[in-house]
C-alpha cells in the first residue's frame, strides 16, 4: 500500500540559501535511439505525481558548480505526463551512444547552498514478457557492438569474469538456458549489502567482495553475459515507494523474438533472503520460492519503478569531467573535481555530499512486489 512520503535521500550542509525562479517547462521527449520494448502484457496503470529537490553546497572557493540530470524517456511501460525543472537548465543534449536525455546546469561563482527543482508526472504500467525458453533464440549480429563490449567497471574481458561464466553454464544446453544460468548464478553467488558497494556497477568489486549494491549485482551480470558475446546492458531509474534512496537499477538481456528484456537480481535476492527467515515449512517456502523465480526471470518490469537511463559509461556534454559509471540519481562536478555519489541507505555512512528531498503521490493504493508481503498474499 502506498502513502505519500518525504524521503531524504542524503545529507548535505546547508551554509546558506540559493532559490532559482526561473521555471522551464521542457518539450514533450522523444523516444531514446534504442529498439522499443516489445512486452507480451501491459496491465495496472498507475499516475505518480513526483517533486524531487537536489540540494547541495558547493566547497569554498569553488569557481563553477555543475549538475547533470536525466529527463526520463517514454517507453512501453512509461509515458512522461509532465516534466518541469526550476530553473533552467543551460543545454539539454541527447546523448550520441544510448539516447539519454541528459539536462545540464550551470552555477558560476557559488555561494551557498544551490537547490534544484524537478516536478513531473509519470504514467507507469507493469510489463509481462511471459518467456517461453523454447522460442528463444541468439541474433549477436542484429544489436549494436556497445552491448558486448567490455567497459571500465563492466570488464567483460576480465579472465576471472570469463571463467565464471564458462563455470555457470557448462551444463546448460541452449542459449536460454546458459542465460538463465548466469542470471541464478549472480543470485546464488552475492550477498546484498549498502555497506560494501561499488555505487558504479562494478563487476570486479562484485567478484572479489561476493556482495553489494543492486549496480554490483547487474554490472558483474552484465559483464558474464559480455563474456559469452550475449548482448545485455543496464538500465537506471527509481523505485518509485523507497523511502531511503530511490535509485534503482536492472539487466536487460535481448532475447529475440522477445526483444530487451529486464531482470532484477537484486531485489530477487534479497526477497529470497528474507523468505529463509520466516517461520514457515519447508514447503511453504518452495512454494513462494518457485513463485518468486518463476515471475522474475520470465521477464516483468513492475509498475513501482521506471526509468531514466539506459546504458554505462554515459557520455556527457559538456565533456568538463569524465564520463559518470552511471547516474543513479545526479552527476554533480564542483570545477573539474567529481563529488561523490552519496549511498544514504549506508548506515556506515555519516558524510555526504548532497540532498535529494523526494516526495511522491501516487491516483491509487499500489501494492509493491518488493516486500514480501506481496508474495504472501497472492
Amino acid at each position: 500500500m502506498y502513502m505519500s512520503k518525504w524521503i531524504v535521500v542524503a545529507v548535505a550542509l546547508l551554509l546558506g540559501s540559493t532559490v532559482c525562479a526561473i521555471v522551464w517547462t521542457s518539450p514533450a521527449p522523444t523516444q531514446p535511439l534504442i529498439e522499443p520494448y516489445r512486452p507480451a502484457e501491459k496491465k495496472n496503470p498507475v499516475t505518480y505525481t513526483i517533486r524531487a529537490l537536489y540540494v547541495f553546497t558547493p566547497v569554498p572557493g569553488t569557481k563553477v558548480a555543475h549538475l547533470w540530470l536525466v529527463r526520463p524517456p517514454n517507453d512501453a511501460g512509461q509515458e512522461v505526463l509532465f516534466y518541469q525543472t526550476h530553473p533552467r537548465p543551460e543545454r539539454e543534449v541527447v546523448d550520441a551512444d544510448f539516447g539519454n536525455r541528459l539536462l545540464y546546469f550551470r552555477f558560476p561563482d557559488p555561494n551557498g547552498a544551490i537547490t534544484v527543482e524537478c516536478r513531473m508526472r509519470v504514467r507507469v504500467w507493469d510489463l509481462f514478457w511471459n518467456l517461453d525458453p523454447q522460442r528463444v533464440v541468439q541474433e549477436v549480429g542484429k544489436v549494436s557492438p556497445l552491448w558486448t563490449r567490455s567497459e571500465r567497471y563492466i570488464i567483460a574481458s576480465d579472465q576471472r569474469v570469463q571463467s565464471l561464466a564458462r563455470q555457470m553454464v557448462s551444463d546448460s544446453p541452449d542459449f536460454a538456458s546458459s542465460v538463465f544460468a548466469i542470471l541464478k548464478g549472480v543470485i546464488e553467488e552475492m550477498d546484498y549489502s549498502h555497506e560494501n558497494c561499488s555505487l558504479v556497477a562494478s563487476a570486479l568489486h562484485a567478484l572479489e567482495n561476493r556482495e553489494g549494491h543492486c549496480s554490483d549485482y547487474h554490472g558483474l551480470g552484465i559483464a558474464l553475459l559480455r563474456s559469452l558475446k550475449i548482448p545485455s546492458r543496464l538500465t537506471y531509474g527509481y523505485k518509485v515507494l523507497n523511502r531511503q534512496s530511490p535509485s534503482h537499477c536492472m539487466l536487460e538481456v535481448y532475447l529475440p523474438p522477445y526483444g530487451w528484456v529486464p531482470f532484477d537480481l537484486s531485489e530477487t535476492d534479497k526477497l529470497l533472503t528474507k523468505l529463509e527467515d520466516l517461520p514457515l515449512t519447508e514447503r511453504e517456502k518452495q512454494t513462494i520460492r518457485r513463485r518468486i523465480l518463476n515471475r522474475f526471470l520470465s521477464g516483468w518490469r513492475p509498475n513501482v519503478w521506471f526509468r531514466s537511463t539506459i546504458g554505462s559509461d554515459i557520455p556527457i556534454q559538456p565533456a568538463i569531467v569524465p564520463n559518470p559509471p552511471v547516474i543513479r540519481t545526479a552527476y554533480l562536478a564542483y570545477d573539474n573535481r567529481v563529488v561523490p555519489d552519496p549511498d544514504p541507505a549506508n548506515r556506515n555512512a555519516s558524510a555526504l555530499t548532497w540532498q535529494l528531498v523526494w516526495d511522491v503521490q501516487a491516483d491509487r493504493i499500489v501494492k509493491n512486489p518488493w516486500d514480501l508481503s506481496y508474495w504472501l498474499k497472492e
